[in-house]
């Protein structure tokens, strides 16, 4: 296992992280640890999960929301000091959205923290992941109160997920002007089906020192061959159902020419190593310099031990070059501005057409 240090700290990670949504719901507490330890002996150390995991679901939400965290603390119990845990905070809690239970005010985050600290069983959270933007509290007082937490021994480091790449650098020229605790990570959705945060979001962490953890590595299936192009429709049952269509990890956005032609070229790498298309999903994040951690999904012991596989594949850079070329999305303005004019091996550079 290779490990990173996230954002200019001294926390090490391992590359590979494991992600924990199903644990103690879709996958009981004795599953879970099998897992784990598997995880462990492979050399992994981080846990990622959020104070919503477990719910979701409207009418089941307040029953299920905190099932992860909890069944994580039951997990590391006795020996916390190898795991690095990582939760988020964010979303309501509750059936329905009340008053101060949702976003990043100062009012929801010191509840939200003591009460994840509480299901995980422990003294301290070791990244603690502001889970979405909030457009109502002012980034100051966010700021802020994870700074106090941080001071007061609750967590250790910062991190967000699915902010946009200004929102990061707004937070950490505050935190930096100020002397606060910086953002060390932005954890977001990114794969060889949607290459939309190279444009702008990762370039912006990378100007921050802040590192990129990566979930949906999958695309939600269509990257291990689960949906195949002559699909028409997600079968009954399909987790992909739950997304709208709006959302980036959904069928109507995942279900295009472009991503069936990349699980195409995709099945090609992994049948000369002999390994699985999403061995190959996976190298291709660790090895091209854009994602520093992925989080694996697994829901059985099996998968999790295909998942790791990846970390004994070694993509050429003839075949990262060609999964590249398949998966490429057309650059957005201002991008393709840029690149047209502004690099010296643009056909335009200085702006002579």
């Amino acid at each position: 296992m290779e490990y990173h240090r996230l954002g200019g700290s001294g926390l090490q990670v391992a590359r590979i992280g494991l992600g924990c949504i199903p644990f103690g719901s879709t996958i009981d507490e004795e599953a879970s640890r099998r897992m784990v330890d598997r995880y462990l002996d492979a050399g992994g150390n981080y846990l990622d999960t959020a104070n919503v995991y477990g719910g979701g679901m409207r009418g089941s939400h307040e029953r299920g929301a905190g099932t992860s965290e909890r069944t994580v603390g039951a997990l590391v119990a006795g020996r916390r000091h190898r795991f690095v845990i990582g939760t988020k905070g964010a979303w309501t809690m509750t059936d329905q959205v009340r008053p101060n239970g949702f976003g990043l005010s100062r009012t929801y985050l010191t509840r939200a923290i003591d009460a994840s600290l509480r299901r995980l069983g422990t003294d301290f959270i070791d990244l603690y992941q502001c889970h979405v933007w909030d457009p109502y509290t002012p980034i100051e007082e966010t700021m802020r109160v994870l700074d106090d937490a941080v001071r007061a021994g609750k967590i250790r480091y910062v991190g967000v997920s699915n902010w946009g790449g200004w929102q990061v650098v707004k937070a950490n020229m505050h935190a930096h002007r100020y002397g606060l605790t910086p953002i060390v990570s932005n954890q977001v959705w990114y794969n060889l089906a949607d290459r939309t945060a190279e444009f702008a979001l990762i370039p912006a962490c990378r100007d921050q020192d802040v590192s990129i953890m990566v979930w949906g590595a999958y695309a939600q299936g269509f990257l291990t061959g689960r949906y195949t192009r002559d699909m028409r429709q997600p079968p009954p049952g399909s987790r992909i159902t739950s997304s709208k269509p709006e959302e980036s990890s959904s069928w109507e956005r995942l279900a295009v020419d472009r991503v069936w032609d990349t699980q195409e070229a995709m099945r090609g790498v992994a049948a000369r190593h002999a390994r699985s298309p999403a061995n190959v999903a996976m190298a291709w994040l660790l090895q091209t310099g854009r994602c520093d951690v992925a989080l694996l999904g697994a829901f059985a012991p099996e998968q999790l031990d295909d998942g790791l596989g990846a970390l004994r594949l070694t993509l050429d850079d003839e075949e990262i070059a060609a999964l590249e070329r398949v998966s490429r999305l057309p650059a957005p303005y201002p991008m393709n501005f840029w690149n047209t004019f502004c690099y010296r091996d643009s056909e335009c550079y200085g702006g002579l057409r």
